[in-house]
Formats: structure tokens, sequence, C-alpha cells
């Protein structure tokens, strides 16, 4: 479905400035090599009120609820980013001991684990049948429906709500703010984290964009929205995990002081139509450097493999059509382990294929964490080369 209006403000005031192609859900890991729909990928800003979205809705059913294999603990670099989340918040909010606390997208409920080591109770909300398996089998309550009032009728009314990586998934986020008001005590906080728009400008993180990640966001169209549902944003903060991450707090309008950080951060958002033209130039520069790359490599017969599969990975391999000279792929995650990656059909193997293959060279997808991944894979025994292909590529 196209998108016609503006999420947040409603205007049809859209103008697209990024076309990545023709894309398949980048989350759908399949069993065997099957036929698979392609959706149009691309971005638009509205001209209104700033925010940056999708310009093609894929149906949430299609991207949620069959083997939507992302895993949250995956690295230690995302279960020590959920510590400090869960450190950070617990002390800015002063959340009193065995407050309530609900997560929503909770998936494998690695970020509630940390909250119920501090003694609170917890609940996640989580439409994805794998990982709320996983999430359950470790103690953590979790309802397996996607967040709506009918999934939330009954519970208490919670201290603190968090969404990581889910706020900007949300299409209908009028509907979804109206919920969290409803989840909420009246002196309760909504704490929302996902990639900042700005880094993901700073960063050349064109492969960040898939079906999954519907909004772009920054800080002043999620102002102005927020006002308009008696809300305000009191504070901001930045974090290094996926590129670059803002974790957003925002509680019923007076009830907390809006920090300084506030208007530092709206103050630093000056792009426009210049720097995105800009960025599309570079998009697609950077594609063509990473072809003239791969295929030089093919050339002299060098073999080639991926090592970690992200959903920003497949966004890549089939923006710049380099899937058809990768041999094989290798991830962590059991999950994927087996199947074959959207688009391209490439197979997944655990790490261990890549010290038992050997190739020359290994393309890695997960770029933003790339010390942690080559380490990983190098302390295994892997003698190649390994390539970095965002922001800039970088052989090493």
């Amino acid at each position: 479905m196209k998108a016609t209006n503006c999420r947040m403000c409603q205007s049809k005031n859209l103008k697209q400035w990024l076309d990545l192609g023709l894309h398949p859900h980048s989350d759908h890991f399949h069993k065997e090599k099957e036929a698979e729909m392609f959706y149009p990928l691309g971005v638009s800003v509205c001209e209104d009120c700033g925010l940056n979205q999708l310009t093609w809705i894929v149906a949430k059913e299609e991207l949620y609820l069959k083997d939507y294999l992302y895993e949250s603990s995956i690295t230690k670099t995302a279960s020590d980013h959920w510590q400090e989340l869960a450190d950070t918040v617990c002390q800015k909010v002063e959340l009193p001991d065995n407050s309530f606390i609900v997560d929503i997208g909770s998936n494998d409920g690695t970020l509630l684990t940390k909250f119920q080591a501090k003694r609170h109770k917890v609940l996640g909300i989580d439409p994805t049948p794998e990982a709320t398996q996983i999430a359950i089998d470790r103690g953590v309550p979790t309802i397996q429906k996607f967040f709506t009032r009918d999934a939330i009728e009954g519970l208490d009314k919670a201290d603190l709500s968090v969404g990581t990586n889910v706020f900007a998934h949300v299409h209908d986020l009028k509907t979804f703010m109206d919920d969290i008001d409803a989840l909420l005590k009246p002196e309760g906080v909504f704490v929302f984290e996902s990639p900042y728009f700005g880094e993901f400008l700073k960063g050349l993180e064109y492969d960040t964009v898939y079906h999954q990640h519907l909004s772009y966001l920054s800080l002043k169209p999620v102002v102005k929205f927020m006002e308009k549902h008696g809300m305000e944003v009191f504070d901001v903060e930045q974090r290094p995990l996926h590129g670059g991450v803002f974790r957003v707090y925002i509680a019923r309008k007076g009830q907390r002081t809006v920090q300084p950080s506030v208007r530092e951060m709206l103050d630093g958002e000056t792009w426009g139509k210049e720097v995105l033209d800009s960025f599309a130039r570079a998009t697609r520069k950077s594609r063509d450097d990473l072809v003239d790359v791969i295929t030089e490599l093919h050339r002299e017969g060098k073999s080639i493999a991926v090592v970690s599969t992200p959903a920003k990975g497949n966004t890549l391999l089939n923006y710049t059509g380099i899937g058809r000279y990768i041999d094989f792929a290798t991830d962590r995650s059991k999950l994927k382990q087996g199947r074959f990656l959207p688009g391209t059909g490439i197979e997944v193997f655990s790490d261990d294929e890549l010290i038992k293959r050997q190739p020359d060279f290994a393309v890695v997808l997960a770029w933003n964490l790339f010390p942690e991944v080559t380490e990983n894979v190098r302390k295994a025994g892997f003698r190649g080369k390994f390539i970095r292909p965002l922001p800039k590529i970088e052989i090493i």
C-alpha cells in the first residue's frame, strides 16, 4: 500500500527523495527457496512536520507473524546495551521498588530480564511466535499479540512502558499513543529508542531502510506529535547501538522537568533538501563502488562469503546486487541457520562454516558490530580478509 499521508501530522505534502528499488521482506528467512513478493522501498519527507517515512507499507501480519527471526540478545554488544538502558532508565525516571514495566515489542525478553534482576514486575507484548517462545522459556511473562487496546485490557496500570526499535515500526501512531495513554499511570513514563535520523544521514546508513522500519525518526516531528496527545518529551539521549540510536523520554505534560538535552537536539536538526539530495547521490555512489570491489574480486577468482545477516544486510545485498557473487552466509543465530536469505537465496550456516571453508573474503553485513563480529570469527580460526561495506568500504 502506498503511503499517502504523514503518519504523524496526516499531511499529504510528502516528497520522495530516496529510491532503493524493489525489495522482499528483509527478515523473512525462508526454510527453502521459494517465490517471494517484492515491494517498493524508498523514503519520503513530510514537508510540513519533517518526518521521514517509507513510501510503501507492507501489512504487519506479513512482516511479523511468519519466520521473523530477529533476536535481541544474539550479540554481547546488544546485551550490554540493554543492561545500560535498564540501569539508566531506572535511575533517570526514579522508578520506585517493584514497579510494573511493560515492554512493547519485547522480542526474546532480553531487556525485561535486566528489569527483573532489579526486582521489578515485568510484562512483554510481542506478536512474533519464535521470539516470544524464547522469552517465555526464560521466565519472562509475555503476551503474544500486537500492542492494541485488546492486548492491555485488564492489565494493571504501568509505571513505565518501553519500546526499543518498535516506535519507528508502527503505522498507526495515533492509536498507538492512545493505547500508551490507557496503559500508563497518571505519572507514568514512556521511553522509546530508535535509530536517529541525524546519525542515519551522517553514517550513510541507507541499508537500515527496510519495510519493518516505517519511520526514520528525528526529534522535531516527535515533539510536535506528542504535544497533540497531551504529552511532552522531557529528556533525550544518544547511544551508538545500530549505527546510532536516540532514547526519548515522554510523560504527560507538566509531569516532568524538560531537560536542556531536548533543546540541544532540536537546535541541531538543521538538515534540508540539499542534505537529503546529497545523501541519495552518495547512496548510489556507495552501491557502485561496492559492486566494483566485489566484481573485481570475483574476476580474480576469489571466494566471498558474508558473516552476520541482519535485516539491513539484506537491503544492502538486494540493492547492490552483489548477492550473485556470494558463496554462502553465516550467522550466530540458530534460528537463521539452515535457511535462505530473502531475495538472494543465499544459504545461512553457523560461523563454523566460515572456518571450515575459509573463503578469501567475508563481507560483514552487521558493520555496526564490526569489532565484535570479526573478533569472534578470527579467534575461531578464520584466516581471510574482512570487507566492511559502510559507511565507507574497508578491506581489513
